[in-house]
């Protein structure tokens, strides 16, 4: 597996998007679809970058959108139903355990902790999703709409301690990092998925194929 760097930075100033970008200066990750031999036509750009704090990861999504939508009313809902999602997948190195966060354009926010056969017990109804979820305070997230440019904004910090096993992060560790996104249009018009992993099928809990990343000191 390639591994990529993770850049140290300074404390970003909370929802100030201006900061973020100043300080997330990496090659930005892009989605695409792996599991499709041609990207669909309504296939639209979106480009994450991240950094790192001891005490937190900070990502930045910028995602282009012809139609921004949600029907998300509350924190806690399953957002990928209700329209338009950024989801984040973020686990350490070798643990069996990661965590899954989706943010919408209204700021709602979902946040599971999976172990390794998590989605296979919810498939097979051996457990449900309850099981999994967490605390959608426990991690914050800002999101900055542009509907006239066809484009939102999600800043997001998580926070060291809701990964599973470690409070903190330190330089030299490894993390597997995932971002995606549903895309939804009008009614009717099936959503837009995409990823940074190169899925050759379309789960994006296939965590073998998820990046590698180091965390690089300042």
């Amino acid at each position: 597996m390639t591994s990529h760097a993770a850049p140290q930075v300074f404390p970003i100033e909370c929802g100030n998007f201006a900061s973020a970008a100043q300080c997330l200066k990496g090659e930005p990750w892009t989605m695409q679809q792996g599991w499709l031999t041609v990207p669909e036509k309504a296939l639209r750009q979106a480009a994450v970058r991240f950094g790192w704090e001891p005490t937190a990861l900070w990502v930045l999504a910028d995602l282009t959108d012809d139609f921004i939508t949600s029907r998300s009313t509350d924190h806690d809902q399953e957002m990928w139903l209700l329209g338009d999602v950024f989801e984040i997948f973020v686990a350490r190195k070798n643990s069996p355990s990661y965590i899954e966060l989706h943010v919408t354009p209204h700021n709602h926010r979902l946040h599971l902790r999976l172990p390794a056969d998590g989605v296979k017990k919810i498939q097979s109804k051996v457990a449900a999703l309850d099981d999994f979820r967490r605390q959608p305070s426990a991690f914050d997230s800002w999101v900055l709409q542009s509907p006239n440019q066809h484009h939102w904004q999600v800043l997001a910090r998580i926070p060291a301690s809701i990964l599973p096993d470690g409070e903190s992060f330190s330089a030299g560790e490894k993390l597997e990092l995932s971002f995606s996104r549903y895309d939804a249009g009008p009614d009717g018009t099936p959503d837009v998925l995409s990823s940074t992993s190169l899925h050759r099928e379309l789960s994006f809990h296939r965590r073998h194929e998820w990046r590698e990343v180091v965390l690089h000191g300042g």
